[in-house]
């Protein structure tokens, strides 16, 4: 028959590795379950993610005060709360046993998202040079923090399992409502961040700057 070209081997034999490993450590947390109990695993990429941002956020704080720049301090301080929503988030079934306990996480997790999106936020918004709107943002977003934490923790009720064998999650009771006027404000945040830090990275002439705005929107899209 046909030869395979080289590199169309090559790529079907990682795909097949790939696809092999997966099965295998699928199938081992399937036997380990018994043993350990469910695997979080949303709690568990919740930690790397927070460790890999743990690591951004003293790398900042060592820039900023290097330079004492408002930007880097502002992306420090974006860096800082995000970590904080992680670490918050990978507590259930790793630190986290009791339902209640779970439920207040998810109930006050939102506070320092809100936070970390005020930081964030306000950095495109001094380089464009609209001083006042970045005031009024920051300070909406901070009574928006404040205002859907109370409404949460007074409708603050255990956490809900979901089990799909060998894994384990949970999910909050705060009702679509608040789930989706989260979800809006984080999302549309979000967005405008990362559309803004690809095209000052596209409008750049230096290498360097290119691909520092590509990390960063990527990092940010990974939020997402």
């Amino acid at each position: 028959g046909q030869e395979f070209p080289e590199k169309l081997v090559c790529r079907h034999l990682i795909i097949e590795y790939a696809g092999d490993f997966g099965n295998r450590l699928y199938f081992l947390l399937f036997q380990a379950k018994d043993k350990i109990g469910m695997f979080p695993i949303v709690s568990v990429f919740n930690l790397i993610s927070a460790l890999f941002f743990i690591g951004v956020s003293l790398k900042l704080y060592f820039s900023y005060q290097e330079n004492k720049e408002e930007k880097m301090r502002n992306f420090f301080r974006t860096f800082l709360f995000l970590s904080i929503v992680l670490v918050l988030l990978s507590s259930p079934g790793i630190v986290l046993k009791r339902l209640d306990l779970i439920g207040l996480v998810f109930a006050v997790y939102p506070f320092f998202v809100f936070w970390g999106i005020a930081y964030l936020t306000v950095i495109p918004l001094k380089i464009l040079g609209w001083l006042k709107m970045k005031v009024i943002f920051f300070w909406l977003m901070i009574g928006s923090a404040v205002l859907i934490t109370l409404v949460n923790l007074n409708r603050w009720s255990p956490a809900r399992p979901f089990y799909d064998a060998p894994f384990i999650y949970w999910e909050d009771n705060r009702g679509p409502a608040m789930n989706v006027i989260l979800g809006a404000i984080f999302g549309l945040s979000l967005l405008m961040s990362i559309v803004f830090f690809l095209i000052q990275g596209f409008k750049s002439s230096e290498k360097l700057i290119k691909i520092r705005s590509a990390l960063i929107a990527l990092g940010l899209l990974s939020l997402a």
